[in-house]
């Protein structure tokens, strides 16, 4: 049995991440936390026997937990993981960890230190659709991936967050992040060498594109902005034997395959091999909660590294630092080793 702390009881927590443990098995959640007990108070509603706190540092000291799982701002994010992993707890955070590169190589080397598992909430990594498209893609027939293309349409943030001065770093880390991230998870050991992005500005919104390049010698693409009416999330991969998986806002996909093309119905045509989520999928298993928190606790138990642990996210937070660093100095483009610190905003660590 793995004892629990939350930390944060907004609405992703109450609409996705507690109902989502509630469905683990061997877990028991022991304690809530959030600066208003108020809300701690409603996990009573699922948890009968939780305790509530206003206060991490208490929580932690009177209950010992676990694991903690947080849905905060960044800055607790941080902050938080930082206190817990010196006193051995494992922590799952709420994406994003934190503001910059160099804040999360702070948290990576704690958690090395102290070997705890940690892990990133990047539901859309571990959305239904998702993972069958990447194993589909992983497959011998499929080919070796050259290229992946995001279209990550939004409407908001259009101002800066959780103390920001920069409202592209805002959207980066609160919508991008994702797009990003799932860029990453179709190689492996790779790093990007190269970064190229525009961004345009409307009257409150933005548009950005962004090209990325892998050791492998593999390249993305990302357009995305709040310069959206709705939100809207498509994604295409490619392979080096003609073939071409499509993946339409996070539900249908789409297997167009040259080789079946040829054989079955004549090279004129466009073979299609359809697949999507079935009516009785549950929505936590669908989106993408209940695997991400499952995988993390299962990393837990036997002793290894969570798929999304905070040292997978550094390829993304280098392609962040870059899109930023190239707005501040247009038409500079920045290596992948540059060090962007940003703006960093310290808080106290009360959850």
């Amino acid at each position: 049995m793995i004892r629990v702390g939350l930390v944060g009881i907004g609405a992703q927590t109450k609409e996705n991440l507690l109902p989502s443990l509630l469905q683990i098995p061997e877990i028991q959640i022991v304690a809530a936390c959030d600066v208003s007990l108020e809300r701690a108070e409603e996990v009573k509603g699922y948890v009968r026997d939780v305790q509530v706190f206003k206060d991490v540092a208490t929580m932690i000291n009177i209950m010992g937990p676990d694991a903690l799982v947080l849905a905060c701002p960044p800055q607790a994010h941080r902050d938080i993981s930082l206190m817990a992993i010196e006193r051995g707890i494992h922590v799952f955070v709420e994406k994003p960890p934190c503001f910059t590169l160099n804040e999360l190589k702070d948290m990576i080397d704690a958690a090395a230190r102290k070997r705890v598992v940690t892990g990133v909430g990047l539901n859309f990594r571990f959305a239904r659709p998702v993972q069958h498209l990447r194993k589909i893609a992983a497959s011998e027939k499929f080919g070796r991936t050259m290229h992946v293309q995001i279209n990550h349409y939004a409407g908001k943030p259009r101002a800066p967050m959780w103390g920001l001065s920069s409202t592209l770093r805002s959207f980066l880390l609160a919508q991008t992040i994702h797009s990003i991230d799932l860029t990453t998870a179709f190689g492996k050991d790779e790093h990007v060498t190269d970064v190229h992005s525009t961004v345009q500005h409307g009257t409150d919104a933005m548009l950005a594109r962004i090209d990325i390049t892998f050791s492998s010698g593999r390249s993305a693409s990302i357009l995305t902005g709040s310069m959206f009416p709705y939100f809207e999330f498509d994604m295409k991969v490619i392979g080096d034997r003609s073939s071409m998986l499509t993946l339409d806002n996070l539900w249908n996909i789409t297997l167009h395959d040259a080789e079946i093309s040829s054989q079955v119905v004549g090279g004129d045509k466009r073979w299609r091999n359809a697949w999507q989520p079935g009516p009785l999928d549950s929505g936590y298993v669908r989106s993408g909660y209940f695997t991400e928190l499952t995988g993390f606790f299962n990393a837990i138990r036997s002793g290894t590294r969570f798929e999304a642990d905070f040292e997978s996210m550094i390829p993304t937070y280098q392609v962040i630092e870059q899109v930023c660093a190239a707005e501040v100095q247009p038409g500079v483009v920045a290596t992948p080793s540059s060090s962007v610190t940003g703006v960093q905003q310290r808080s106290v660590a009360n959850g």
